[in-house]
């Protein structure tokens, strides 16, 4: 097994962070998002880029997003040309908890991690990871460690 199907860590560069940070800010006070992207080692995901992307959801911003299809299948290509895969979405709860919506229930895809940045006022009020566990159809806590 490629230890891809296990992680239970995702690990994030500082400058990572701060990318992240900056994007979903300006995002504000709609939602943003972005891709992770990046290696599984040891059973560690490891984050090597951030791709900010577009918000494209057909509707108000301000709790939902959506990514372009298109724009998603170009960096999945990059990444696989370049031996990485997409590891999972970064997006910013504008005015609400770095927790799962409901919405983002709905439209979780399986193995990915969720980081989900609370923004209030443009300041970020929180930062988490989550995975979806499938049995339950329940997102779990998932550790991050940012060096």
């Amino acid at each position: 097994m490629d230890g891809y199907h296990f992680a239970r860590m995702i690990r994030l560069k500082r400058e990572h962070l701060d990318e992240m940070r900056s994007h979903l800010s300006s995002a504000y006070p709609e939602e943003g998002c972005g891709l992770l992207v990046g290696r599984v080692v040891n059973g560690v995901r490891e984050v090597g880029r951030i791709v900010p992307m577009r918000n494209v959801f057909n509707g108000s911003r301000r709790n939902r997003y959506s990514i372009d299809p298109l724009e998603y299948v170009k960096v999945e290509s990059e990444a696989m040309r370049l031996g990485e895969v997409v590891l999972g979405v970064y997006h910013s709860h504008p005015d609400y908890p770095a927790v799962p919506s409901s919405y983002d229930l709905e439209h979780a895809v399986p193995e990915f991690t969720y980081v989900i940045v609370s923004i209030s006022g443009r300041e970020v009020k929180g930062i988490s990871a989550w995975r979806l566990n499938e049995v339950v159809r329940q997102f779990e806590i998932e550790d991050m460690s940012v060096e």
